[in-house]
């Protein structure tokens, strides 16, 4: 959830940002429906975050990205999420959430010259948005994600040991490698910003920090490649027991860490800039383009 308010000049202010994993793709893979448990524990997450943006006095929209436009039930899904909200549920495409992202992740940045992308790792897809000062040159969304590629490889969630979950790791890369291609059109990238829960999760973790106090930091491959290494060696509760380790990550985290690392060395990138800012932002943003547009 996320709550901003206009200020003076136009520029929006953030006044509450909130999130909640419910992995609601769980086993959406195997079965091509959204599991009843998560369709259960997303609705109560909705319902949470409905009530409080009613207590700030926020107008509300609603999103779904890939879980939800990809499953069978999609449909039902979100009938019974307007149910809650009062209001649609908008389930965006693969373009509009990479746009999204670009927009919300460059909001404010200064123009100077850069091809930025934005990589948005999420459990069910990851998009690419390709930029310069301002502008969107490019964007992918390709259906691979942290939930998928863990479910595919479960010697990374953390049950198997060191040595398994490494081979593991092997076959991973070489898959993503694989779907990730497309990405490779993007190219030369001179600048990249990562948002979402995953890059933001593992920096905490590397830093020994919290999610919320490493947004605008560096995280180098390096830095990343050994923070995936003690992963790796550690089991599930291990892993949550982390310093700046969010609990509903510590499974699928490996798994989305290597998404971002075959990224990055696709992209011949050494580092990347983290970014708080998202896709609610660039939503936001792309609804007042709209709203101007048509008057």
């Amino acid at each position: 959830m996320l709550v901003v308010r206009e200020i003076s000049g136009g520029a929006l202010e953030q006044v509450e940002h909130r999130q909640t994993g419910t992995r609601l793709g769980e086993g959406l893979r195997a079965s091509g429906s959204l599991h009843p448990d998560a369709v259960l524990r997303t609705l109560a997450a909705v319902r949470e975050l409905t009530a409080r943006a009613g207590e700030l006095g926020a107008a509300l929209s609603c999103i779904a990205t890939s879980a939800v436009r990809r499953a069978d039930d999609g449909a039902s899904f979100a009938a019974r999420v307007a149910q809650v909200t009062g209001v649609p549920l908008v389930v965006l495409d693969g373009l509009t959430e990479a746009r999204a992202s670009y927009l919300g992740a460059t909001s404010g940045s200064p123009h100077d010259g850069l091809r930025t992308a934005v990589l948005d790792i999420g459990g069910g897809s990851t998009e690419l948005a390709l930029g310069c000062d301002g502008v969107l040159l490019g964007a992918h969304s390709i259906e691979v994600g942290s939930v998928r590629i863990g479910e595919r490889h479960p010697d990374l969630l953390g049950g198997a040991s060191g040595a398994a979950a490494r081979a593991a790791t092997v076959r991973a890369r070489a898959e993503i490698d694989e779907l990730i291609a497309p990405f490779g059109a993007l190219c030369p990238v001179e600048r990249i910003l990562c948002v979402a829960g995953t890059p933001l999760t593992l920096a905490a973790v590397a830093f020994e920090s919290h999610v919320d106090r490493v947004s605008g930091r560096m995280l180098t491959r390096e830095v990343l490649e050994k923070t995936l290494d003690r992963l790796l060696a550690a089991n599930l509760e291990e892993r949550r027991a982390l310093p700046g380790m969010l609990p509903q990550r510590a499974d699928i985290l490996v798994a989305g860490g290597l998404i971002l690392a075959q990224t990055l060395r696709l992209l011949g990138a050494t580092e990347a800039r983290l970014e708080s800012n998202d896709l609610l932002l660039g939503y936001v943003l792309i609804g007042r383009r709209n709203s101007v547009a048509t008057g």
